[in-house]
């Protein structure tokens, strides 16, 4: 009997032993979809800023944090959405989390009384103090900043920090304090890098440390997140800690920072808006900037309704072409984007025109598109995908078609009235309007392109020769290719941002370019297919009817497509 006893409770202290070991997720706090991850295997996101502005701000005002104790920050989520579990609060307190390698520095620019803040955010798995004992913290900074006179992010300058004391506080007291950094190795634009600093408390504050071994892990821009990271942030429900810049808080959070004597220093003429100020929300449409351009390729496209309202604020003339071209830039098409530079990251597919007499007066387009869509195996996006098409705009008010401007009486009439007077007469040197806007299309993919991005053509080692006035393009000619795509290409290449493929048309065969400046390729490689079957689409689009039945993919702007026109590879 004593015997029995005594294994027992061996097992049993065993039993307890091991599930002590076993990361406990929940105790007050609760995840969407119950969707968690060991705080230490949560995978972080590649650096990735904001567009414009908003963007060359985040990484210019971008902080340094020093670390004297407790955690180093980690991660909150990765981009399938899955929060860290956090530690428990044992032990010391910095015990099991000061690996510099699994950190994430969160960044979201905003206004607050009329003037703009660039919020950056820390996540720690644990904080241990004597008044806070728990899993999960956030530390925050603000960033207030001024220009005169509303020009380049060049031009502003920092005239105040706010620094976290607590959930919900922030101390503006202390900002005269902080020291600034130009960036590692001394080689950013001037001192505009915050020296922050941490001690294992619940609060920030000016480090005077110097930036010898300050912790600066990547940056990403809420845009940048991916859907389900945003989800996960807006939803989860911590029990004792506070995401200072989920949509639910953020603008509190920017309004409990700011702090009026930053500002009452500045001259007479120095009351206008700190930075170029977005038009009031009465006159535009649902925050286009930080809605739409993240949503993912399987967006709802209802959250995209189309804002003509100019960065002046003033109304688009949409009677006007040259209008219309001049605010479809690069900037605008990649706001309404269907996709994140997350999942624009080895995912985007371009492709030339055709030169074979087969397919000389159908191009590449459908070819490209179906391989992408279907044949790869993975999810894979042209320029078809990544803007609203017709089926969005019949499906959802607000929306329009981006694919049709040539639709009489459609948003872009003014560009289909300027494309007939074009083709009346030809002018030799003049751009078609249709071309010119497309063009603009282009471009701007290919500047929300990373990682491995594929061009399908017909001559594999011969992508050189589609360079007007070679082989395969008369200098007369546009050439949408050469012109928009390849620049930017070949500039993240050689930035280490891009590794480009090329897919022959026919043979499906595919080959790494090893010299970006001659086109020069490799042997045949193999591209890594994710998906065990083809392409996937999302509940939205399976409800919704197809426009055409030469819409490959239920995100194609195909449909909208006359036969025979290709304005992105021709």
């Amino acid at each position: 009997m004593l015997n029995h006893m005594f294994l027992c409770l061996v097992l049993l202290g065993l039993s307890s032993l091991a599930a002590s070991s076993v990361p406990y997720a929940r105790d007050g706090d609760t995840a969407v979809g119950d969707k968690w991850r060991p705080y230490d295997q949560v995978g972080i996101f590649q650096q990735g800023a904001a567009s414009g502005l908003e963007g060359i701000l985040e990484l210019r005002f971008m902080p340094m944090l020093n670390d004297a104790s407790g955690c180093f920050p980690y991660a909150a989520v990765d981009k399938d959405g899955n929060h860290g579990m956090g530690l428990k609060p044992t032990g010391k307190s910095g015990g099991d989390c000061r690996d510099d390698s699994k950190g994430q520095i969160y960044a979201r620019v905003g206004t607050s009384n009329g003037r703009t803040g660039v919020m950056y955010s820390w996540y720690l798995p644990k904080v241990q103090t004597d008044t806070e004992h728990h899993k999960h913290w956030y530390l925050s900074i603000v960033v207030w900043v001024h220009s005169d006179c509303n020009p380049a992010a060049d031009d502003c300058n920092i005239v105040g920090v706010s620094y976290s004391s607590g959930a919900e506080t922030y101390d503006t007291s202390m900002s005269g304090e902080t020291l600034y950094s130009s960036g590692h190795n001394g080689t950013g634009p001037g001192k505009t890098h915050p020296i922050v600093g941490y001690d294992g408390q619940v609060k920030l504050f000016p480090s005077q440390d110097g930036d010898q071994h300050v912790l600066s892990p990547p940056l990403i821009s809420w845009e940048e997140l991916s859907l389900a990271a945003r989800q996960q942030l807006n939803g989860f429900q911590y029990e004792n800690a506070r995401c200072p810049f989920n949509d639910n808080n953020f603008q509190a959070s920017l309004d409990a920072a700011f702090n009026e004597s930053f500002y009452t220093s500045l001259t007479s003429r120095s009351t206008k808006p700190s930075v170029p100020q977005p038009p009031p929300p009465s006159s535009r449409a649902k925050g286009p900037d930080l809605v739409c351009m993240n949503q993912g390729p399987s967006f709802n496209p209802s959250n995209c309704v189309f804002s003509p309202i100019q960065d002046d604020g003033s109304v688009l003339d949409l009677t006007d072409a040259e209008a219309i071209l001049r605010f479809m830039n690069v900037k605008t098409f990649m706001r309404y984007f269907k996709g994140s530079r997350a999942d624009l990251t080895n995912t985007c597919v371009f492709y030339t025109k055709a030169v074979s007499p087969a397919r000389k007066n159908v191009g590449l387009a459908i070819t490209a598109t179906k391989w992408a869509c279907e044949e790869s195996q993975k999810r894979r996006y042209t320029m078809w995908h990544l803007l609203p098409n017709a089926m969005d705009a019949a499906s959802h008010p607000g929306v329009r078609d981006f694919y049709t401007p040539q639709k009489v009486g459609g948003w872009l009439d003014a560009l289909r009235i300027a494309q007939e007077k074009y083709e009346a007469t030809k002018p030799p040197g003049v751009v078609p309007p249709f071309n010119r806007y497309f063009q603009t299309g282009s471009q701007a993919m290919a500047e929300a392109c990373y990682g491995d991005i594929v061009i399908v053509t017909e001559t594999p080692s011969e992508l050189a020769q589609y360079e007007p006035g070679k082989k395969y393009q008369v200098a007369s000619r546009t050439n949408v290719f050469w012109s928009h795509e390849r620049p930017v290409i070949q500039r993240k290449v050689k930035a280490g941002q891009a590794t480009l493929y090329v897919l022959d048309a026919n043979t499906k065969k595919t080959y790494k370019v090893t010299d970006i400046d001659t086109f020069k390729i490799g042997p045949a490689v193999k591209l890594r297919r994710d998906l065990s079957s083809a392409y996937e689409t999302s509940d939205i689009f399976e409800r919704s009817r197809m426009q055409a039945s030469g819409n490959f993919c239920k995100t194609s702007g195909l449909g909208s497509l006359r036969s025979g026109q290709d304005w992105f590879g021709s």
